[in-house]
């Protein structure tokens, strides 16, 4: 009996002992500080106070590994977005080529040239070209007239010119009819030029310039084409 009661006690002392060992925790680890780093808060908080923690954003800033490259530009490369910006541009980078000649100042040598052998001025024959065509060689009238001094198809016929749109051959034959007009006219220049605009026909019908409101103006234009 005591024996008995020797060994019951022996293993409750046993079972308590274990107990009592597991209920010990060992104790945490204590995490090193990295070197040049703070070991408390205060430590913290002098050195954020005595430094400056702004980050540094430099031209270039590189991702983390995967994520590529990203360019941060300086302010001062101009306008934000949104706003509107005007860029030279040079001829070269433009690269306009004028596909029609719009002035009659652009033919100069062929109208002193073709002027001078026909006997007439070379600001007439550039005021004639002015109002004809303002300069275009492939204007077309509703009439049919082409070219530089809008010739019709009769005078393109007379003149012998293989081609009315052509700058020189038009004024070539511009000018030949126009010094004859003139010449026809004595030197009268409203007659020629009402000649030129309505016809021969009409001013011999009219005994002068023709009633026409088109030619009156006609000749306007060019006397102030001449003028400047």
């Amino acid at each position: 009996m005591n024996d008995e009661i020797s060994g019951i006690t022996s293993r409750i002392c046993e079972i308590q002992g274990r107990i009592a060992a597991l209920s010990v925790q060992p104790p945490a680890p204590t995490a090193e500080p990295l070197p040049g780093q703070p070991t408390s808060f205060a430590q913290a908080l002098d050195t954020a106070r005595s430094s400056d923690v702004r980050p540094q954003i430099s031209g270039s800033t590189r991702l983390p590994e995967g994520l590529g490259h990203v360019t941060v530009p300086p302010a001062s490369l101009g306008p934000l977005p949104g706003s509107v910006s005007t860029l030279p541009v040079s001829p070269s980078s433009a690269n306009v080529i004028p596909l029609v000649q719009t002035s009659s100042s652009g033919y100069g040598d062929m109208i002193r040239k073709y002027a001078a052998q026909n006997g007439l001025e070379p600001s007439l024959v550039q005021a004639v070209i002015k109002t004809e065509s303002d300069g275009n060689p492939r204007c077309v009238s509703s009439a049919g007239a082409m070219g530089l001094m809008q010739l019709m198809p009769e005078n393109v016929k007379e003149a012998g010119i293989s081609d009315p749109f052509d700058p020189e051959q038009n004024i070539a034959a511009g000018t030949k009819q126009l010094a004859g007009l003139m010449s026809q006219y004595h030197g009268n220049l409203d007659l020629a030029l009402a000649g030129y605009n309505a016809g021969p026909g009409n001013v011999h019908k009219y005994g002068g310039v023709p009633p026409f409101t088109e030619t009156h103006n006609y000749i306007k234009r060019v006397r102030a084409a001449m003028e400047k």
